[in-house]
Parts: C-alpha cells; sequence; structure tokens
C-alpha cells in the first residue's frame, strides 16, 4: 500500500514533468480534481510548478491518513489482538476506506491509460523488464555474483526469493550498471 500511495503520486510529478501528462486532463480525476482546487484556493496564484509539488504532499497525506483510519477501524472492528488474529481474520486488513480505494482506482486506470502504456514509454518498459530479467536470469545461474550479504546457503526455492529481493531492491542506475558488467549493453534514453 505505502508502494502504491508513493507510485501514483511521484509518478503524477515525474509524468507531468516529463511532458506525459497534461495538467488539464490530469485535473479531471475526481481525486487529483478535489486537491487541486483545495490548492488553488488555499494559494491564490500559486505557479503550476509549486502546485504541483502541493498536489503530490497533499494526495499522499490524504492517502496516508485514510490507509491508517481505515485500518484501524477494520482492527478494532473485528477485534484483532494478536498476529494469529490477523491470520484467522479472513479480510484485508490494511487498506484504504471503500470511497478513497475508488478514487485511487480511477487515478491508477488514469496513469496506465495516459502515462504506463504511454507508446513513448513502451520500448522503455521493454527494455527494462529485459534488464531485470537477464540479472534474475544472471544470478540464478551464479549466485557467486551476488555481494557477499546476499550469499546464503538456503534451499533453491528461498534462494530464488533472496535473488528477486536483491534485484527488486536496486536502483535503476545500479541495474544498468550490474546488467552491463555482468549481461551486456543496456538500451535506455538518457533521461530514463
Amino acid at each position: 500500500m505505502a508502494d502504491d500511495i508513493a507510485y501514483d503520486n511521484h509518478d503524477i510529478d515525474d509524468g507531468v514533468r516529463a511532458g506525459l501528462l497534461r495538467l488539464d486532463e490530469l485535473v479531471e480525476v475526481p481525486i487529483v480534481h478535489k486537491h487541486w482546487g483545495a490548492i488553488a484556493r488555499r494559494f491564490i496564484g500559486l505557479s503550476d510548478d509549486k502546485a504541483l509539488r502541493a498536489l503530490v504532499r497533499d494526495q499522499i497525506g490524504t492517502m496516508v491518513g485514510d490507509l491508517i483510519s481505515e485500518t484501524q477501524r477494520r482492527i478494532a472492528a473485528t477485534g484483532v489482538e494478536t498476529c494469529d488474529d490477523v491470520r484467522a481474520a479472513g479480510m484485508q486488513l490494511v487498506g484504504f476506506s471503500e470511497s478513497l480505494g475508488h478514487q485511487e482506482r480511477e487515478l491508477k486506470r488514469f496513469l496506465y491509460k495516459r502515462l504506463y502504456n504511454a507508446p513513448l514509454l513502451v520500448p522503455v518498459r521493454t527494455e527494462a523488464q529485459r534488464v531485470v530479467a537477464n540479472l534474475f536470469a544472471a544470478y540464478c545461474g551464479d549466485p557467486s555474483l551476488l555481494p557477499e550479504a546476499w550469499r546464503r546457503d538456503e534451499d533453491h526455492v528461498q534462494r530464488l526469493r533472496t535473488i528477486g529481493d536483491f534485484v527488486a531492491g536496486m536502483t535503476d542506475r545500479f541495474a544498468v550498471a550490474r546488467h552491463e558488467e555482468l549481461v551486456g549493453p543496456v538500451d535506455l534514453p538518457d533521461r530514463f
């Protein structure tokens, strides 16, 4: 949930700055519309750049606050007190309220349509997926390539999880550098 909140909002910022999202279309998304209007009323004459930063900050605050409140409500409603109670609850205890969950899904649909599946980004995503897959394969083929702290005596399934965790934790820059070192060149535009 924390990743969803961060990605939803920072991808808005990145998408607008990269020219892949237009503010006039973005503010039609209900959750964005609500926050954008509140920012315009709170900070009269604020530049779009500063308003965008305020939008990201305000939306993160709203989502985090809703997540905490709804999670507390669910815990209280189910009477959960222990880890065993959580496992036996039979429902997801951590989540957005129904209203915010709906708004977040609308935002996500917009981002997929206008940003993540934008024709300009399809080749970038394809290359990024190739890099991740090749790194995973390289480490599976030779686990000694992992840094010492990540090399463990573990069964096959746990080793795959360890490799997955290691690759997932890489920054983009580090993943590209490791790929170029272990596998070969990466074909990504400089700004990505």
